[in-house]
């Protein structure tokens, strides 16, 4: 589960940033919905755990690496 959520929110956040920088200036405006798609992938990316958490506990479990916290 940690590990989906890792790459489906990696994924978006990639998503949204690929259109924003197509978009251009425009990508940042209430017109177009990107933005909001952005904002809203950045809770997905952070919440209820942090990136750098899941990742350390996928090495913890999967490749048996020591805590690092």
């Amino acid at each position: 589960a940690n590990a989906a959520k890792y790459c489906a929110a990696e994924a978006g956040f990639r998503a949204c940033e690929t259109a924003i920088m197509t978009h251009g200036g425009m990508g940042y405006a209430r017109e177009y919905h990107v933005e909001r798609y952005f904002r809203e992938i950045q809770i997905a990316r952070i919440a209820p755990v942090s990136p750098q958490l899941i990742l350390s506990h996928i090495a913890e479990r999967v490749l048996g690496l020591p805590k690092s916290y």
